[in-house]
C-alpha cells in the first residue's frame, strides 16, 4: 500500500457525503489497517490548514485531517489516483494539528 493513494469510499453510511478516502499512513507501518482521511467536494468554507485540497477527475476535493479513520487494507482495493504532490501539505497540516 502506498501513502497518498485515493480510493473509493466503501463505508456505505459515509460514501454519499464523502465519496473517497485518502490513505495518509506512513508506508513503514504494516499493521493490516490504514489511516485514511475522508474526502468530499471542496467548498469555500473548508479550513485550508487542516484540509488537503486537490483536483481529481475535473472536480475540486478536500481531504479533512480532522476526520480520520482506520480501515482494513482489504477494503482498499484499486487506487484511483496517486497524490504524491500533496506530501508537503500533508506534513504541514499534521504538524499544525498535532505538534505544538
Amino acid at each position: 500500500m502506498s501513502r497518498l493513494n485515493l480510493y473509493n469510499n466503501h463505508l456505505l453510511e459515509l460514501a454519499e457525503s464523502y465519496p473517497y478516502l485518502l490513505d495518509i499512513q506512513n508506508n513503514q507501518m504494516q499493521t493490516g489497517t490504514r489511516i485514511v482521511a475522508l474526502v468530499r467536494k471542496s467548498s469555500c468554507s473548508d479550513i485550508s490548514i487542516t484540509s488537503l485540497k486537490f483536483s481529481y477527475a475535473g472536480e475540486q476535493y478536500s481531504a479533512s485531517l480532522l476526520d480520520l479513520f482506520t480501515v482494513s487494507e482489504r477494503n482498499l482495493t484499486v487506487p484511483l489516483a496517486q497524490l504524491d504532490h500533496l506530501k508537503a501539505a500533508l506534513t504541514n497540516a499534521v504538524d499544525f494539528i498535532f505538534v505544538d
